[in-house]
């Protein structure tokens, strides 16, 4: 390439916001460590400055950043709808936040062929709620291609691996809190627990977590700027699509729409051509079990119209896998997520094309 040719073409790409060179590359052939997310979204953030935004939202209990990430197309107008997606909210299911990296990387780097989601809507991506969690479920042995059964921990590296919660260990004769169930909404109903033991633990009290604050946080701001539109929480595993209600054997007010943005969603993934493609069932969460102090719940509660819990897939053809798909299937399960989810937006975009006019009241207590 001529040094003439060199420049014009690097000229061409900053403008776009899509540097020659230095772009981060997205990886699918492992998970990634919490050091290497936060490293990953600096780099685009570094290279993508016109059209990405990064926020520490907060800090975890053992003092991690949880940091954002808005993607927009950079035309600088404000106060478009969004699109809030968080993952990683149980120490274990490593394919969430691995699936987020991805959404965050289609939209950032294949910004050209998802320019139409960026127009009207900014993406906002918390890609590891429990920073904590997911590190100490990472510090046994080095993560091979087995099969990990968690309702049967019978050693201490299957231990590591099964963490859910927190790693909050202040007060209580157990160590951390299940941020699924600390949200303020229902909490302590259904399958949650007072005792710090249990995997359900739900805290002291509402929104005793700094994880769950943080998130609260997000939420309430994006409701009270009357952007929030749909929220979207990843979480594995089960191939199922839950709306609320969670905490109460009711349908969601407008569960009709609930059903027709996640048909498209399974619709899509039906047709996209994989050997195995993912069987989604959309049900209210209630139908799966009933447990309050749900951030999809939650969400819900304060205003957001849509609010959907995405779980995985736990399995593919005959092989069952879990909390922990084998890195060689990385790549596939997260480009079907993203082909399910695209589809989902793109109908959640078309159903809600400006700012909402009226919206739910939002209690100063919530």
């Amino acid at each position: 390439m001529s040094l003439q040719l060199f420049l014009v073409t690097l000229l061409i790409s900053r403008s776009l916001g899509n540097p020659f060179c230095t772009r981060p590359k997205y990886q699918t052939n492992d998970y990634y460590t919490y050091e290497e997310i936060q490293e990953y979204l600096k780099g685009l953030a570094d290279s993508y400055s016109s059209r990405v935004i990064l926020t520490d939202i907060g800090k975890s209990f053992e003092n991690r950043n949880l940091t954002t990430i808005t993607i927009s197309n950079g035309d600088g107008r404000k106060g478009k709808n969004v699109i809030f997606i968080d993952a990683g909210m149980h120490g274990r299911e490593w394919i969430t936040h691995t699936a987020a990296l991805n959404i965050i990387d289609q939209l950032v780097v294949n910004f050209k062929k998802n320019m139409e989601l960026l127009e009207d809507y900014d993406w906002v991506i918390l890609p590891l709620v429990n920073a904590d969690g997911y590190t100490y479920s990472r510090s046994g042995k080095v993560f091979t291609d087995e099969a990990i059964d968690c309702r049967s921990v019978t050693t201490l590296d299957h231990e590591f691996k099964c963490w859910r919660k927190n790693r909050n260990s202040k007060g209580n004769v157990c160590i951390g809190t299940d941020l699924n169930r600390n949200f303020g909404h229902g909490w302590g109903k259904g399958r949650s627990s007072t005792l710090s033991c249990t995997e359900t633990y739900n805290g002291p009290y509402k929104f005793s977590e700094p994880e769950s604050q943080a998130v609260q946080k997000v939420l309430l701001d994006l409701v009270k700027s009357r952007r929030g539109i749909l929220y979207l929480t990843l979480h594995s595993a089960g191939s199922k699509i839950l709306y609320p209600w969670g905490s109460e054997r009711i349908d969601a007010e407008n569960y009709k729409e609930h059903l027709e943005m996640a048909q498209a969603g399974v619709d899509a993934i039906s047709n996209g051509k994989f050997k195995f493609p993912s069987n989604y069932k959309t049900i209210p969460s209630y139908k799966l079990y009933v447990a309050g102090g749900s951030s999809n719940d939650y969400a819900y509660k304060i205003g957001f119209a849509l609010s959907m819990t995405w779980e995985l897939p736990e399995k593919r053809g005959n092989l069952s896998f879990g909390f922990h798909p084998p890195t060689n299937l990385i790549k596939e399960l997260v480009e079907e997520t993203w082909i399910g989810i695209r589809a989902t937006a793109q109908k959640v975009i078309q159903k809600y094309p400006i700012q909402k006019k009226s919206i739910k009241m939002v209690n100063k207590n919530s």
